[in-house]
């Protein structure tokens, strides 16, 4: 009996965590991969886990393992990611702060990035474009993190934004 009530306080326990990490990622992943990827995590995490739970009033073990896998499908892809996020994030800033210098040095912002040394090299292609309304004086950098499909950016006159999908 009491090993019983111990192996369904380290389930309850493992599920818990799992489950906050896994939550966590699917906020992430609104600004990886999207906001529909994000609300399916979110709907899968709470779903398979209440079947978890169910599962594990009679086979503990498989509900468990069950638990394991469907974290190690999430948390390691978006661990990247948010790591990715940070790295690409960081290289925008710096073409932003690159393409102020420039126009405080020449009047104008940068035609393109062909001046521009990445410091990330590897962040790159992750940048998406760098583009100069020559008739109104301003630019935007776009750059993505996990998908083509979602945009992160800086415009000159609006400052940092998002689309998420």
């Amino acid at each position: 009996m009491v090993r019983a009530k111990t192996e369904t306080l380290i389930f309850a326990l493992l599920l818990g965590v799992l489950i906050s990490l896994e939550l966590l990622c699917a906020v992430l992943a609104y600004e990886s991969i999207g906001a529909i990827i994000s609300r399916l995590y979110a709907i899968g995490i709470v779903g398979l886990s209440l079947l978890f739970i169910v599962l594990a009033f009679r086979y503990r073990v498989a509900a468990t393992l069950g638990a394991v896998a469907l974290a190690l499908l999430i948390i390691p892809y978006q661990v990247v990611l948010g790591h990715r996020l940070l790295r690409v994030q960081a290289e925008a800033t710096r073409i932003v702060s690159y393409a102020y210098e420039q126009r405080v040095q020449s009047g104008v912002f940068p035609s393109d990035l062909s001046g521009y040394a990445f410091h990330d090299s590897e962040m790159k292609d992750y940048i998406q474009s760098y583009q100069l309304d020559a008739v109104g004086g301003r630019f935007t950098v776009y750059y993505r993190v996990g998908t083509e499909a979602t945009s992160h950016w800086y415009s000159s006159t609006e400052g940092w934004g998002y689309y998420p999908d």
